[in-house]
């Protein structure tokens, strides 16, 4: 699964471990200079170039000619992370285990933990691999994201899915901020889509149909450098055919001129982090008052796609509007682009989904004069005026507790999530916003949420904190079962005194208070719909019951994103969206930002008796100075 470390590069990188580990570096006389950085010595350089062996190496020998002790455990960790990358796990180990992760940096703790990641999925096949390491999220570091794509380009490669590899490291260029390294990584791609040429995979292979159309792009432009051309003239003109169908591709960059000593006629498209640029241009207008739905109505989300029909009805039924009876689509049956003609035909104003992440991707990545609000988030940029995403992003719960924790006064805390991508985004969140409003992680440890003794990471979480270093407060992400067990050997490690603080998922959204009597003093943040009070909320979830039954009792979260997602539907057919827009909804106070994602602040409660109880409704006053202060999406 992972490529081989020749001998003699192994065998130097544990030697210069031992040394470091054993503090036994010579410092070099601060008289005398280091050697200036050349192709050979720099590891950056060797990195941009994907040769993370070098790399490795290079980071090594320079964290022993180095005085400074912070700059050589920096230096060790982008050696370990490097030997991860190049799949030494062994090596990786060796040098991770002389950091202490609590001592780290937001972006050093970023980078130790993608390195244990790696670590983790040495000698897995290279599916059981990418499994394991799923593609970043819109709030990851752009720096540590365009290294996940990169180990998943070669875990493709791997398994001869050269496809699939080049578009992991399209995916990788979008992520990238230096121009060398983005050069580089534009040579790896063509390099790649010539084999992928060679293997039979060309722009018109059957692989290349799952591609998204810069793959295909690359795949196209190779295809154009292995023919044999009976004149340049010919050449060009095919070179200017392509680019008419890629127009802005990020080809003509460097390729182009490098490659072919061509000279193109438009410019790349931007890169950059997703969930930072705003959409471009004015959004587009309904042009009708139809509405269509489309959900995956069969299938495995076939429960999902029912509760949020039934709550986007529910809504529309209670909205004074002239809008007629939305449609309803099965997007299990259809393609995006069939949606879209579907939507095209029926005369629709507004479209509502699709659900599942990919359809959403691909059909955020179509053309279209719709405005469409789609139910989950997409993990690339997508700046298509009228293009919203709105989901139930569990980074917007965890945003919610650091900021409840701050308001408490709260400036330590603990951290407990469960192994995977889900806890990683979670705790990403958490951190980033607790830091944003200046408290800080202390210690944190996962743990395998499939266990029901979770002794060990417990433990340690808990080691500094018995010692007398202190913290505030312990956030804990985790479902109900787990949740009980956890607060449960808190206390039997004696921390009852310890506040917890979770999310939404600690709470199964219906009362039972046998079990969660476990939860007693637990608060957590959810929407309004599952735990405000008033009369307003309980005449509409009597009603919701009576209507629909189990679906509004057993499924109430996604019945109110149904709810909510006609809120913003009708708020499109009225006045429009806006960057910055800010109203109440069912799942929580939404924000509309800048690059047409919505984001919700959320409410808090706190277990009583077992019983969930209302703390705080969420407040617009809080999206609003968000608004105005352009808080980072990884900050929310």
């Amino acid at each position: 699964m992972t490529p081989s470390i020749k001998p003699t590069f192994h065998a130097l990188s544990l030697l210069l471990v031992a040394f470091v580990l054993a503090g036994c570096a010579v410092q070099q006389p601060r008289s005398t200079p280091g050697p200036q950085p050349t192709q050979s010595n720099n590891p950056q350089m060797a990195a941009a170039q994907g040769d993370y062996e070098r790399a490795a190496n290079l980071y090594m020998q320079a964290s022993t000619r180095t005085s400074d002790p912070a700059q050589r455990q920096r230096l060790r960790l982008q050696a370990g992370l490097a030997a991860a990358q190049a799949g030494n796990a062994s090596m990786a180990q060796q040098i991770l285990a002389s950091i202490q992760p609590s001592t780290l940096g937001d972006m050093d703790r970023s980078r130790y933990e993608l390195a244990r990641r790696e670590i983790s999925i040495d000698g897995l096949t290279p599916d059981q691999a990418l499994a394991q390491l799923p593609p970043p999220n819109s709030g990851v570091p752009p720096a540590i994201a365009e290294l996940v794509w990169e180990k998943r380009a070669q875990l493709h490669f791997a398994q001869n899915a050269l496809i699939a590899g080049i578009g992991d490291l399209v995916q990788r260029g979008v992520w990238l901020v230096d121009e060398t390294a983005l050069s580089a990584n534009d040579e790896r791609i063509y390099a790649k889509a010539l084999d992928s040429i060679a293997y039979g995979q060309g722009p018109e292979s059957r692989p290349a149909g799952n591609a998204d159309d810069t793959t295909r792009g690359w795949l196209a432009l190779a295809d154009i450098g292995q023919r044999q051309w009976a004149s340049r003239d010919q050449r060009d003109q095919a070179l200017a055919a392509w680019e008419q169908r890629y127009p802005g591709h990020p080809a003509t960059r460097s390729i182009l001129r490098d490659r072919f000593d061509y000279t193109p006629a438009t410019q790349p498209a931007a890169t950059g982090q997703p969930g930072q640029f705003p959409q471009q241009g004015p959004a587009p207008r309904p042009s009708s008052d139809t509405v269509a739905l489309a959900l995956p109505l069969t299938g495995k989300f076939a429960n999902a796609a029912e509760a949020i029909r039934d709550g986007f009805l529910f809504a529309y039924g209670n909205t004074r509007t002239n809008a007629p009876q939305p449609l309803i689509y099965d997007s299990n049956t259809l393609t995006p682009a069939a949606i879209l003609d579907q939507a095209q035909r029926d005369g629709v104003g507004i479209l509502v989904g699709p659900l599942d992440k990919p359809k959403v991707a691909e059909i955020g990545r179509l053309p279209s004069d719709i405005p469409e609000v789609a139910l989950n988030y997409t993990d690339t940029q997508n700046n298509r005026p009228g293009f919203y995403q709105f989901a139930l992003a569990p980074e917007d719960e965890a945003a919610a507790v650091a900021r409840h924790a701050s308001e408490r006064g709260y400036a330590r805390a603990l951290a407990l999530v469960p192994k995977g991508d889900w806890g990683s985004r979670v705790f990403d969140a958490f951190r980033s916003r607790f830091n944003a409003d200046g408290g800080q992680v202390v210690n944190y440890a996962t743990y395998d949420a499939g266990d029901r003794d979770y002794r060990g990471p417990i433990q340690s979480v808990l080691s500094g904190y018995q010692q007398g270093q202190g913290a505030d407060f312990i956030f804990v992400a985790a479902r109900p079962l787990q949740a009980r067990l956890i607060r449960s050997q808190l206390r039997f490690y004696r921390a009852s005194n310890l506040p917890m603080l979770s999310t939404s998922h600690a709470y199964t959204g219906t009362v039972n208070a046998g079990d969660d009597i476990d939860l007693n003093g637990v608060g957590f943040a959810d929407m309004p719909w599952v735990v405000g009070s008033g009369d307003f909320l309980e005449t509409r979830r009597n009603e919701a019951r009576q209507q629909y039954g189990d679906v509004a009792e057993h499924y109430s979260r996604l019945f109110a994103m149904g709810m909510d997602a006609w809120k913003l539907t009708d708020n499109i057919a009225k006045e429009g969206l806006s960057s910055g827009d800010v109203f109440e909804g069912m799942t929580g106070v939404l924000a509309l930002q800048p690059d047409g994602r919505v984001t919700r602040y959320l409410a808090w409660a706190v277990f009583r008796s077992g019983r969930p109880q209302l703390v705080q409704m969420p407040s617009e006053s809080d999206a609003r100075i968000d608004s105005t202060q352009s808080v980072p999406w990884e900050q929310r």
